[in-house]
């Protein structure tokens, strides 16, 4: 039996299951090279349809999906796209967006019953809700807030100096979060600001973005935000990021206390697109025992319907369930006339050791925002010059975003304060303080860093490389980003890979069993 869903607005995806496995979900963003593509309600594209049946048919052709039990959907504009024209279904459900989220996380934790928060910008649940999630019963609704914090906490960051700034503001919503959570460490928490952005946060109760920032500019006209252009002087802008950070936690707070008392036996889920804030999951860890998905954006919406219906027995494991790249079987014709060898991992290693900048593009991409040694860039962690050069020249990144290293899961109390599995970049630990001149590169300013620990039964070679690694070094730490340049989705092709590498000052490439080198 399979079945698919389908998630049509912002991050849209569509995934596929067959009997109680989740096979795959292609994101489209990476299969149309356009970060946090929507095929509606966010700039619908024209082919919105093509892109539809090009997935259609790449699930047919790969696992002989002719008909489905069950399409699940959420935010289909069916008025545009005749869903019977493309798929061969049985039954159409609409699961609401909330619920979505609060299935992702509750069948990819290893728990049987759960406390769930899931909370974002607005759907057709609104922004925030709380549940009790169970494998055996389903999900059980407690409470639904009136708060917008997704738009609330990204506001800010479109006024200040050091953040890149998007013309288009429905753009920066889908950018700026992660940008500012990079900025909170750089300044103080101000009560002045707070007292105002406790204000912005309490007025922020219906879905509209381009409202939210005209209250804002009229909030903090005497901080010499005047219109949509104006910024904040340097330290104000500073610490507004931080503040702003101290009010959305505080908030947040103040919504879910009554239900941690209530069940504060029960282990804590987050989800929706602020479960991406680390810095709120790592102070909420230390309270009690908090689970966070790889994927708790819309991202994962599709894996959610999915779980809601098929209700998996075993613990649903997603980071690598994303899609191959899109034209291997080309691979020979990109390697013709480029010196490579049969994957090394010796070599990797110590051409890593010896400064080198290397693209990893391996098996299946991971699915959610973070790259997790499939669709990577690594380098030397302990080379206190590769921050400043990665993000100047290969990400064209702000100069004050931090990156994140990679180490053996045995390994995270050697480095941090820290004693647990991080597969996904979920938590942000703080840096033993002995190591934090020899992590420079992946140290914050805050003295954190957005940890991801591998298993060899995880990855297999990225557990091999950073063996390798220590064997040389003494230090199997690498540091690991995204395959990909600001603005442009994690790449999912060898045409965009080869791109990279030939103008973005990238030494080698691994690219399933080859090494490509200069």
């Amino acid at each position: 039996m399979f079945n698919l869903s389908f998630h049509g607005s912002h991050n849209s995806t569509i995934s596929i299951s067959h009997e109680d496995k989740i096979l795959e979900c292609v994101e489209i963003e990476r299969l149309i090279s356009k970060k946090n593509a929507a095929l509606f309600y966010y700039e619908n594209p024209d082919n919105c349809v093509d892109i539809i049946k090009k997935v259609s048919s790449y699930f047919e052709k790969k696992y002989k999906s002719y008909e489905y039990e069950n399409l699940i959907i959420n935010s289909v504009d069916t008025d545009k796209v005749n869903l019977k024209d493309i798929f061969n279904f049985n039954k159409l459900i609409h699961m609401p967006h909330h619920e979505a989220h609060a299935n992702n996380v509750l069948y990819q934790s290893p728990y049987s019953k759960a406390l769930i928060v899931s909370f974002d910008g607005g759907s057709d649940q609104k922004f925030f809700n709380i549940f009790i999630g169970d494998k055996c019963e389903g999900l059980t609704h407690l409470y639904s807030g009136k708060r917008d914090y997704a738009i609330s906490y990204m506001t800010p960051a479109h006024f200040i100096k050091d953040i890149k700034k998007e013309n288009d503001i429905y753009v920066g919503n889908l950018v700026y979060s992660g940008k500012l959570m990079g900025y909170v460490g750089y300044g103080k928490e101000r009560e002045d600001l707070a007292e105002k952005l406790i204000e912005f946060y309490l007025n922020n109760t219906y879905d509209n973005i381009i409202h939210a920032v005209n209250r804002f500019v009229g909030i903090f006209d005497e901080y010499g935000i005047k219109n949509w252009d104006s910024k904040f002087s340097e330290q104000d802008g500073k610490d507004i990021a931080s503040s702003n950070q101290w009010v959305f936690e505080k908030l947040f707070l103040s919504e879910v206390n009554k239900f941690l008392s209530e069940y504060s036996d029960l282990p804590l889920l987050i989800t929706g697109g602020c479960g991406l804030n680390i810095i709120n999951n790592t102070k909420l860890l230390k309270k009690r025992e908090v689970f966070v998905s790889p994927n708790p954006s819309d991202v994962g919406l599709s894996v959610g319907m999915l779980c809601g219906i098929i209700k998996p027995k075993n613990i649903v494991d997603t980071t690598y369930i994303g899609s191959p790249l899109w034209d291997e079987e080309e691979l020979p014709t990109y390697l013709s006339g480029r010196t490579y060898e049969k994957l090394n991992v010796e070599k990797v290693a110590q051409d890593i050791v010896n400064g080198n900048v290397i693209g990893i593009v391996r098996g299946r991409s991971e699915h959610g925002p973070r790259a997790l040694g499939n669709r990577s860039i690594i380098c030397d962690a302990t080379n206190p010059k590769m921050k400043d050069y990665l993000n100047k020249e290969i990400k064209n990144r702000e100069t004050f975003r931090p990156f994140s290293p990679v180490i053996r899961y045995e390994d995270i109390q050697k480095y941090f304060e820290f004693d647990r599995e991080v597969r996904w970049m979920t938590f942000s630990p703080n840096v033993r303080e002995d190591k934090k001149e020899l992590l420079a590169s992946v140290t914050h300013v805050d003295g954190t860093a957005r940890v991801q620990t591998v298993t060899k039964n995880q990855n297999k070679f990225l557990y091999e490389l950073l063996t390798e690694i220590d064997n040389i070094t003494g230090n199997g730490v690498l540091l690991n980003t995204s395959f990909n340049i600001a603005g442009k989705p994690i790449l999912n092709s060898l045409k965009e890979v080869f791109w990279m590498y030939d103008h973005k000052n990238l030494n080698g490439l691994v690219i399933n069993g080859c090494y490509v080198y200069k």
